[in-house]
This record gives structure tokens, C-alpha cells and sequence, in this order.
């Protein structure tokens, strides 16, 4: 019996020093009650069976082993959740890494292994690897696993047990991560990547060889704030530490309309012209205007035939009769003085000068001041009325314009946007000016009769082939030559009027040529 409850006490004690340093008070002051109770029942117990040994039956010995198992299967359940408790909760995690079951220490290697690998950085298809050192990074884990051991400190042991025993399990804790790093680093860090990986745009370049404005092309930059963004995050978390980097293209503008100015200013210097040549150009979808040599006084020549195709349309209160109809298309596709004249004399009740009156001065109420007809075509002899406008009153430069008709190109231009918006909905100034007397259909009309002068010159020139130009050209005793337009262009809609002026004989194949190059920087600007 001696040797039995020596035996049994040893064992117990053996289990007891088992329990771990955190909370070793209870466990072995526990384990030492229990020892010294189990001690004293079996010594009790037993010492009763060998006072009556011979009368001992298996149900006895079978107690005395029940007992002794109870007393074994306590302690051994105190000394396993001593030592569950003496580690982090199971199932905890600290800054998103699973931690349970692990000492401090195995915790803390663990979350400085883990966020000290680098963090890939994607730009985009350059991959670089940011080491959480070059920033300064410095995971607070001594706060964060005290933080985590109150989850165990902060609850009754024997509450806690009994929950143990009982199997009743808590939700696992959750610490959140702290950490610190230096922004400035890291801003300096990108700030360098963009120095070395960032593509500047390409600016649009003017070639005056090939006639077209070189669009250029776009670049690329890191966008330096939102990329902080993304790897701070991706610096707190354990895993899935990729970063693409954001970059945003870096647009060009495109090229304006003062680059399409340069560039025919350009084209016209290169030839070493010596003469005067004026340039309009009218977006007509943005309304941007360009001119060169803008307000110059220059013959009005055939072009004025489009004032006085607009003016019989005015005049008339139903469709033109074929007779009329004639003199119209006359006037522009043919580009008939015989015809303009007539037309001229209808307007004023048979006396062309009076007609050519009655258009100046309708021709005035839209706004073009520089614009008029003091006489009719191939006048002979007479002596014009001094007709003075802003345009021919400047001394800078002079043109030796006609007598009986003169115009702008930028009162052409005016005229013919005029026309492209009344044709459109009706509106613009024409439909202003003349309530009721100019339709939409009728604006229309003049423009698809400008649409059937084909020269396959000047202006058209300058397109290619199936592009509508509705147009009207015109020429003057051998110094001066006009083209004034409409071009409906894929890339837009646009009037361009162009006028050449030369002191001596301007040479048609010198001159025609310059026109239908002016033309072509034109359109590929509208359609680059």
C-alpha cells in the first residue's frame, strides 16, 4: 500500500511541474490540492480494504482505480489547458496573420518575417521590388501582441476553464495592424521611378515639306499620389503585396489653328513670293477662324457672282423659271459675265449699275462692308464712282484692286458661312437680315449649284478626289487670282478662301499650284 501511494503521489507531482511559467501559481497549487486530497481518500480508502483485505472484493479495486483515473484526468485537463492558455488564443490573428496557438515570441518572429519581404511594384511592364527597409517601415509589434496577450491576462483562469472543459469556444480575436513608415521616403522613392520610367508626349511638328501638320504622340506618367495609396496599402497586408503602379497617358493637344497658321505662313516664306497673299479659314462645327493678311482689299472678280446668285434668290417669290434658272447656273458653272450681267439688270429693274446698287447695299446689311459692286462685268470706259471702304483706305498695303468691284477674303468667308448655316436649319444671318425672303431650300440650292463648278484646280485642288468643294473662282487681268469655298471634309466642315495678288503677271502655273497647296494644309489639318 506504501509503495502504491507513493507511486501515485510521485505521478501527480510529475504532472504538476509540467505546467508552464504564465500563471505556474495556479496550476501547481492545483495540482498540489488534488494531490493531497486524492492522497488522503486512497490512503483512507485503502487502509480500509487492508484492515479487511481478506474480504476485499473486485468492485472495490475497481473504485480505488475509478478514483485514481479522476484524479489523473483532472490534472492532466488543468495541465493541457495550462498549457493552451499560456499561448495566443487559437484562432487569433494579428495584422491579418493567423497567430493562435503560437508564444509571443513565435508570434513576433513571425509578423517580422512576414512584412519585411518587399512589395512588387508593376509600372506597367516594368516589375520593381520595394524593400519596406528603404521606407522606414517598422511594424509595432510589441504593442500589437500586448494588445493580443490581454485576451488572455483580462479573463478569470478558472471561468476560462470551465468554458475549457465545457468546450464553450469565444470568436477568435482580431488585432488590428500598427505600423509606421516614412511618406517622404516613398515619395521620393516614386518620384525617382517616374524621373527614369515616365514618357514625355511627342509635340505635333509643322512639315512644310510634305504640306501636314505630324500630329505627335502621347506619352505616360506615374501618377505619383495614387500610387502612395495603393502600397500603403498593400505595406499592411500579409499577402497578395502587388502593386500596378497607376500611370495616366499624357495627351498632346492636338494641333490648333494657329499651328495650321504657321504652317501656311511657313509654306508661303519657302517660296520667296513676291506679291500679297490673304488666307480665311471658318471651322464651321467650332467656329475657330484663321487669317492671314486679313481685311485686304483685292478685285472682287467671278467670285461676286455668289452675292448676286444669293440676291436673285432674294428677289424671287417662287422657284427660279427655267429661264432664269439658266442664268444661274450660267453665272457659276459656266462663270457667264454674259449671264451675271442679266442677272445684274434683273435686280435693277433692267439697268445693271442700279442692280449692282441695290446688291451693294443688301451686301452692307449682312455685314460686309469691304464688299461691293459699282459697276457690272467687262464694263468699258466710265468713270467709277470713288466707293471708299475700311479695306481700301489703308496705305500699308494695296492690291491696285478693281474700281467697279471689290471684297475681303474675310467678307467672302462671312458670306459663306452665312450660307452653310441657312442651309443647315435655316438659321444665320442671311434668314436675320431678309425675314422671309431667303429659305432654307433656297440656301441649300445656291450651295449645291456652287458644288457643280468643277475645275479640277485651285481649291479642289487640294482635296481628295470625292471630296465636295462648293465653290467659286475667279481671275483679273493677270494679277490677281480668288478661290472662295466650302469643303465638306470627313474631319469636318469648312470654308476657305484664299487670294493671290502680284504687282507684274501672276503665272497661272505658279500661282494655281499655290492655292491647291494652301488647300491641302487645309484639309490635312481637318482630317489628320
Amino acid at each position: 500500500m506504501i509503495t502504491f501511494s507513493a507511486i501515485a503521489t510521485k505521478q501527480y507531482v510529475f504532472i504538476c511541474f509540467k505546467c508552464k511559467v504564465y500563471e505556474q501559481q495556479h496550476c501547481m497549487s492545483t495540482c498540489l490540492r488534488i494531490i493531497k486530497v486524492g492522497h488522503d481518500i486512497l490512503k483512507r480508502y485503502v487502509a480500509d480494504i487492508m484492515k479487511r483485505r481478506p474480504n476485499t472484493t473486485l468492485l472495490e479495486w475497481t473504485s480505488i482505480l475509478l478514483i485514481l483515473a479522476s484524479v489523473l484526468a483532472l490534472v492532466l485537463q488543468l495541465v493541457s489547458y495550462q498549457n493552451i492558455r499560456s499561448d495566443l488564443q487559437l484562432g487569433m490573428t494579428i495584422a491579418d496573420v493567423p497567430v493562435g496557438g503560437m508564444s509571443l515570441g513565435e508570434a513576433e518572429d513571425t509578423l517580422t518575417r512576414i512584412y519585411s519581404t518587399p512589395v512588387e511594384l508593376h509600372f506597367l511592364d516594368e516589375v520593381f521590388y520595394l524593400e519596406p527597409a528603404e521606407i522606414s517601415f517598422r511594424l509595432e509589434a510589441e504593442s500589437m501582441l500586448a494588445i493580443a496577450d490581454t485576451y488572455r491576462t483580462d479573463t478569470s483562469f478558472w471561468s476560462s476553464y470551465w468554458d475549457y472543459l465545457w468546450r464553450r469556444t469565444s470568436d477568435p480575436a482580431v488585432v488590428p495592424i500598427v505600423a509606421e513608415y516614412s511618406r517622404s521616403q516613398l515619395r521620393n522613392f516614386l518620384v525617382d521611378l517616374a524621373a527614369r520610367y515616365d514618357l514625355q508626349p511627342i509635340p505635333p511638328k509643322l512639315n512644310a515639306q510634305s504640306l501636314v501638320i505630324v500630329p505627335g504622340s502621347p506619352g505616360y506618367r506615374l501618377d505619383i499620389e495614387s500610387s502612395m495609396t495603393i502600397i500603403d496599402m498593400a505595406l499592411r497586408v500579409p499577402t497578395n503585396r502587388r502593386v500596378l503602379l497607376t500611370v495616366q497617358d499624357s495627351f498632346i493637344e492636338t494641333p490648333t489653328i494657329n499651328a495650321l497658321e504657321n504652317l501656311i505662313d511657313s509654306y508661303i516664306k519657302q517660296l520667296d513670293f513676291n506679291g500679297i497673299v490673304s488666307v480665311e479659314v471658318v471651322d464651321l462645327l467650332s467656329g475657330e477662324q484663321l487669317s492671314i493678311n486679313k481685311g485686304v482689299a483685292y478685285a472682287g472678280l467671278s467670285i461676286m457672282k455668289i452675292p448676286i446668285i444669293l440676291e436673285t434668290y432674294r428677289v424671287l417669290d417662287t422657284d427660279p423659271l427655267e429661264e432664269t434658272a439658266k442664268l444661274i447656273e450660267g453665272s457659276i458653272v459656266e462663270s457667264s459675265n454674259l449671264h451675271a450681267n442679266i442677272l445684274l439688270s434683273q435686280l435693277g429693274s433692267g439697268d445693271k449699275i442700279v442692280g449692282a446698287s441695290v446688291l451693294t447695299s443688301n451686301m452692307q446689311l449682312l455685314g460686309l462692308e469691304n464688299t461691293f459692286m459699282a459697276g457690272y462685268f467687262d464694263q468699258e470706259g466710265g468713270v467709277p464712282p470713288v466707293v471708299q471702304t475700311t479695306a481700301n483706305r489703308r496705305t500699308d498695303v494695296d492690291t491696285d484692286p478693281d474700281a467697279f468691284m471689290q471684297t475681303t477674303p474675310d467678307d467672302m468667308a462671312s458670306l459663306l458661312t452665312m450660307l452653310y448655316q441657312c442651309s443647315r436649319d435655316g438659321g444665320g444671318a442671311i434668314t436675320v437680315v431678309f425675314v422671309d425672303k431667303i429659305t432654307q431650300r433656297e440656301c441649300q440650292s445656291i450651295i449645291n449649284l456652287l458644288s457643280r463648278n468643277k475645275i479640277a484646280t485651285l481649291i479642289e485642288a487640294g482635296v481628295p478626289e470625292g471630296v465636295s468643294v462648293a465653290h467659286k473662282h475667279g481671275f483679273g487681268d493677270g494679277d490677281t487670282i480668288g478661290d472662295a469655298g466650302i469643303v465638306f471634309s470627313p474631319g469636318g466642315d469648312y470654308v476657305v478662301v484664299v487670294y493671290i495678288w502680284q504687282s507684274e503677271y501672276l503665272e497661272w502655273e505658279n500661282s494655281a499650284p499655290m492655292v491647291a497647296n494652301i488647300s491641302r494644309m487645309i484639309f490635312n489639318y481637318f482630317n489628320s
